[in-house]
């Protein structure tokens, strides 16, 4: 994996011999399936991050009108239909749950940055199964502000957004337009400019952030810097960077998407086999020695091992995904400015132990 990640990393002094995009992603998917612990080391970061519950949705059973009022009851609204305080309430311990999971998302998955970013520079003598030592506080620290402060233009489209959302649920509350579609799939299409606002920010953010973390790691800059330098290369590679953003993201979420979908279809396999009132009279043998048997129990296995098989075939899929995405930005960022290798191995990556002194911001 070495000859193939420094080949992804484009230090040749040569410029004819450094990859063009398409070995960079070649190159990024052959250090993603390249070992197992690369797969499950990405595959925790994008559970950490939110992936667990992309992945829980297809098994979710959306609430309907009636089930909503039954959980809620006359708490969360009042005759005059506006919040009452109770609803305040539960939004705010909601929010402080969430804020301190995102925390610790962005502490434990800038450990995994690190670590994903390291391992596709492939140095020799520095394996995937071998052990590293944690990045240092200071980087940890430095790539988390990062990501709270590329989360900002999240937030203020979310709160934007909240607005349309509200009244897409409220209507659909008291007037519903149908009963048969879920609420939460009426409620969003009901407000899709105000989501499709929300998934553009998500984008753009996550974009700049991607390549501000490896700018930290690779140049031992500081965060605005970082992000900086981020918004300048969007700007000098347009379309190098709109070609990677588009392929990466678009393959992950086709992958996570194909991932969504089988383990929909084998959870409601499940739901069908679990409702079914109807015996499967299935008759062993022949007369007079014969038996006719329910294999409804035998149905029910067989579709929870197919839901099982789903799901380990989503969280493998999911982790390569990860990790060809982190390898391709890694790639990108270094045929930016590929001097960058030779520096970052100097400084062991911002690993503890190797920390040298560095500008202010």
């Amino acid at each position: 994996m070495s000859g193939r990640a420094e080949s992804l990393a484009g230090a040749d002094p040569n410029v004819a011999n450094r990859p063009r995009w398409i070995g960079r992603l070649r190159l990024a998917l052959a250090f993603g399936l390249a070992d197992p612990n690369t797969i499950v080391v990405a595959l925790a970061g994008f559970l950490l991050r939110g992936g667990m519950v992309l992945l829980l949705v297809p098994s979710a059973v959306l609430p309907s009108v009636i089930g909503v009022a039954g959980i809620t009851g006359v708490d969360a609204f009042g005759i005059d239909g506006h919040p009452t305080p109770w609803l305040f309430e539960i939004v705010a311990v909601i929010s402080v749950v969430a804020a301190v999971w995102l925390l610790l998302a962005f502490l434990v998955g800038s450990v995994i940055d690190v670590w994903l970013i390291d391992a596709a520079l492939g140095r020799e003598g520095r394996a995937t199964v071998e052990s590293r030592p944690l990045p240092a506080l200071r980087i940890l620290l430095d790539l988390a502000t990062v990501r709270i402060i590329c989360l900002v233009p999240v937030v203020v489209s979310i709160a934007w957004a909240s607005s349309r959302l509200y009244a897409a649920a409220y209507n659909e509350l008291t007037t519903p337009t149908n009963l048969v579609t879920p609420l939460a799939v009426r409620v969003v299409e009901s407000a899709a400019d105000a989501v499709l606002v929300v998934l553009l920010a998500w984008l753009a953010s996550e974009v700049v952030a991607a390549i501000a973390v490896r700018r930290i790691v690779l140049f031992d800059v500081g965060v605005w810097r970082s992000i900086a330098g981020a918004l300048a290369q969007l700007v000098r590679r347009p379309v190098s960077s709109a070609r990677t953003v588009v392929v990466s993201f678009g393959t992950s979420v086709a992958a996570i998407g194909v991932a969504m979908a089988a383990t929909a279809i084998a959870f409601d396999w499940c739901r069908v086999a679990g409702r079914n009132g109807q015996p499967i009279s299935i008759t062993i043998g022949v007369s007079p020695l014969a038996t006719t048997r329910d294999f409804r129990p035998a149905v029910f296995v067989v579709a929870v091992v197919v839901l099982a098989a789903a799901w380990v075939g989503a969280l493998v899929l999911s982790g390569v995904a990860s990790a060809w995405r982190s390898a391709v930005f890694t790639g990108e960022v270094l045929a930016a400015q590929p001097a960058a290798r030779e520096d970052a191995e100097a400084r062991g990556l911002g690993l503890s132990g190797q920390v040298r002194e560095r500008s202010g911001d």
